[in-house]
């Protein structure tokens, strides 16, 4: 299993009150990262996608490693930013926890007593692996979807998880058959096991981070198909966030898909909930491969056919 996949499946630390912790096995737990703040922290204020960020650098950062951590977060916001039509929130603390080595490691987003973000990063870390790093964009999705009851999580990791592959893409960040061919790899850790009982109910790794994200693919491709592929899950979270509805609110999640549905002017996301949130579903992964022209993804990527019958729907979602 490659970094990214072993962050992505590792177990939330369940005493976390909050969404967007990544964490790896020899990294610090949650409770590490809500430390109290560090009086000797530099502190930078950063315009980034039109929002201000105030950049808090705790611990032993070199001036290299802090102006390569200010091109990480230039290009991460960026990257949220076009894919949401704008910066979720106007105003963000992010805090930059020195760790020893090199490296991108663990990062949290909390809403209390405002949207923030902590991420850990290694003293070390070089401009290429600030640039291969995903755990940032992953986090600030976050903030584009509001507050969630709890067992419903999973749509938030879903939307994180799915979301950040396809934004990074959109940006130059990962190529195209990269992206396909990660997600067509690891998707299949979302599917329902024996003893399933949907979404709301089955609050295990696998089904909160990929179960999440195979709804959102899912969404994704059903309402490029209503729209003749104009319109997708984009949109749809794009019409929630101009509603409001950022990671500053606390919302039930049917006012969260209603307003999506609305958005894109079809009713997907409702539908698709209420198939999936009590009982099993099992896509068939493969037909859809198929259709979407994602093949050879044992790989490190994916080879991508554009001679498939729905080959229009997967250029439109990630281009």
């Amino acid at each position: 299993m490659n970094r990214r996949r072993a962050l992505l499946a590792a177990a939330r630390h369940p005493a976390a009150a909050v969404l967007g912790l990544a964490l790896l096995p020899g990294l610090p737990k949650a409770a590490a990262l809500q430390d109290a703040p560090d009086p000797s922290a530099q502190i930078e204020h950063q315009q980034a996608a039109g929002s201000r960020i105030t950049l808090h650098f705790a611990g032993n950062f070199s001036p290299v490693t802090r102006a390569e951590a200010r091109r990480w977060v230039a290009r991460s916001a960026a990257a949220v930013a076009s894919y949401f039509g704008r910066f979720p929130v106007p105003t963000l603390k992010l805090l930059l926890h020195s760790t020893d080595g090199a490296g991108v490691g663990a990062g949290m987003t909390s809403a209390e007593p405002q949207p923030q973000v902590r991420v850990r990063v290694g003293q070390d870390s070089s401009g290429r692996q600030f640039a291969a790093d995903w755990v940032l964009v992953h986090e600030l999705v976050h903030l584009a979807v509001p507050q969630l009851p709890r067992h419903q999580r999973w749509l938030h990791e879903g939307i994180a998880t799915y979301v950040e592959g396809v934004a990074r893409t959109r940006a130059g960040l990962m190529t195209a058959p990269m992206f396909w061919g990660e997600l067509a790899r690891a998707l299949p850790q979302g599917l329902p096991r024996d003893g399933d009982r949907g979404l709301d109910h089955t609050p295990t790794w696998g089904r909160i981070y990929w179960g999440g994200a195979l709804f959102c693919l899912l969404a994704d491709v059903q309402i490029r198909r209503a729209s003749a592929a104009a319109l997708g899950l984009q949109h749809a979270l794009q019409g929630v966030l101009a509603a409001g509805g950022n990671y500053a609110v606390a919302w039930p999640l049917e006012r969260v898909l209603g307003l999506a549905d609305a958005a894109v002017g079809h009713s997907v996301l409702l539908d698709l909930y209420a198939a999936m949130k009590d009982r099993p579903v099992r896509p068939d992964l493969a037909r859809l491969w198929l259709d979407l022209g994602v093949s050879d993804f044992a790989g490190s990527g994916a080879t991508l056919l554009d001679s498939a019958a729905e080959s229009a729907l997967r250029v439109a979602i990630a281009a």
